[in-house]
């Protein structure tokens, strides 16, 4: 199948005006779906493939997509750190001795948004012209490009796109759309081929397969209700059904990390990458829970594999946890600091890690403290915060030279809270009569305010 999909996407290509290193890849996802990355890396979802009729269809939709990637629709909503880094290392990551790209269980912290990217009525338009172009000088029929269009608003306006509604979300169909489409192909040479027959034989095994995801998708559905009870029965039989699909075996093993069963989650995780090694996630499973049995050199080890397979703030901010606890903190800092360009939970708590180690070490880090002469002749002072993160138990220093020339220090304790990002004026109770010169301001103390 990945080889099928792969073999219509690079006829495509082949006469496409922008020539781009297009990698195809079907993603081992239910949700019927189709995006283009930066760099002409196209992914296609297993949901969307059973909706398709024939050949002509699937090149309808690698078309559109390769038009988007090589006109860098949507790019600008993508560029954030970390999590294109990892998509765009998804990509890269495809199983070998798979048919699928794993992409589910990727969890909030990677950004579903960058697969459901929202274009525009021109970029759509823009890509459903081209698109069709393409299809007619790769040898396929323009026409499915229309067909499919038509079927995709048959099913909106029928209620019937619950399934596809992250498709609709990202490429919505219109009547519009259709009619453009329509007389864009009246002016394309007629013929090419459909090829509904070899694309029904080649998806043949996908749609015997689909109760055995259909039962999956459902578990991890009652999953995320806390149904757990209910997720264990379906992730099962969908195991009955498919027993070497390496993610069936992944679920089992987070309902037993769920009901604190560790060590027959590892069972499960082992398991799974027995049958696709490939696949970031479990690696990324079994080191957390080595981590909490106390393997820690298991536990480095997993998280390490997982990130080589796909980076992702969780396993840089457990790796850096690691670390601390291990005394190196140098690179715990690099890890924390790996994982807080991300924005999750894990990227949020790793940055947490970050700010508090680094005023550990410097405390005037996040500080920014000037002196500044009011008109009364005090020394005032401006402390300003630029960390994200509120502070608290602030303690300077204040060293000047009186007016026989001789340093004296003076400590000033801040009260409450300095808010991220905030600045506040105090006053220093020394005059210009006292000091000539501005104090030196040290920060002795400081820490991370508790919310």
């Amino acid at each position: 199948m990945q080889n099928y999909v792969s073999e219509v996407g690079n006829k495509l290509a082949a006469v496409s005006d922008r020539k781009l290193p297009y990698e195809f890849f079907v993603v081992n996802d239910g949700t019927p779906n189709a995006w283009a990355l930066p760099g002409g890396k196209i992914g296609i979802h297993r949901g969307l493939l059973t909706e398709l009729n024939s050949e002509a269809e699937l090149a309808a939709v690698l078309a559109h997509e390769i038009v988007h990637a090589a006109a860098k629709h949507g790019a600008k909503s993508m560029q954030r750190g970390l999590l294109l880094q990892s998509t765009i290392a998804l990509a890269n990551a495809a199983a070998k001795n798979s048919n699928y790209t794993n992409y589910t269980q990727l969890g909030a912290e990677l950004g579903a948004a960058l697969i459901t990217t929202k274009y525009g009525r021109d970029a759509e338009r823009e890509s459903d012209l081209y698109g069709m172009n393409y299809m007619h000088l790769a040898g396929y029929d323009p026409a499915a490009a229309v067909d499919l269009q038509q079927t995709f608003v048959n099913l909106e306006s029928g209620r019937k796109s619950s399934s596809l509604s992250t498709l609709f979300a990202s490429h919505p169909p219109s009547r519009e759309r259709v009619e453009n489409n329509r007389l864009h192909a009246a002016t394309l040479p007629t013929g090419g081929q459909r090829g509904a027959a070899r694309y029904q034989q080649v998806m043949r095994r996908l749609q015997t397969s689909k109760p055995a995801y259909q039962a999956y998708e459902n578990a991890t559905a009652a999953f995320a209700e806390a149904d757990f009870a209910t997720a264990t029965t379906l992730a099962k039989e969908a195991i009955q059904l498919e027993p070497n699909e390496a993610q069936f075996h992944t679920l089992l093993g987070d309902l037993a990390g769920i009901d604190n069963r560790l060590a027959r989650a590892q069972q499960h995780y082992r398991h799974a990458i027995s049958l696709n090694e490939r696949f970031f996630y479990p690696h990324l499973q079994r080191g957390l829970v080595s981590r909490d049995l106390g393997e820690i050199n298991a536990a480095k080890s997993s998280l390490t594999r997982s990130i080589e397979l796909l980076p992702t703030a969780a396993a840089y901010n457990a790796l850096g946890e690691i670390a601390e606890s291990e005394g190196n903190l140098d690179q715990a800092l690099k890890y924390f600091s790996a994982a807080s360009k991300d924005t999750g939970a894990a990227g949020e708590a790793a940055l947490t890690s970050l700010v508090r180690l680094r005023i550990a070490r410097q405390p005037g880090a996040y500080i920014d403290a000037q002196m500044g002469l009011a008109g009364n002749g005090e020394w005032v002072l401006i402390i300003g915060n630029t960390a994200p993160r509120d502070f608290t138990g602030l303690i300077l220093e204040l060293a000047y030279a009186d007016l026989n020339g001789r340093v004296r220090r003076q400590q000033i304790s801040v009260s409450g809270i300095l808010a991220a990002a905030s600045s506040r004026r105090i006053s220093s109770g020394l005059s210009r009569a006292v000091s000539s010169n501005a104090p030196r301001v040290t920060v002795l103390r400081i820490q991370l305010a508790v919310n």
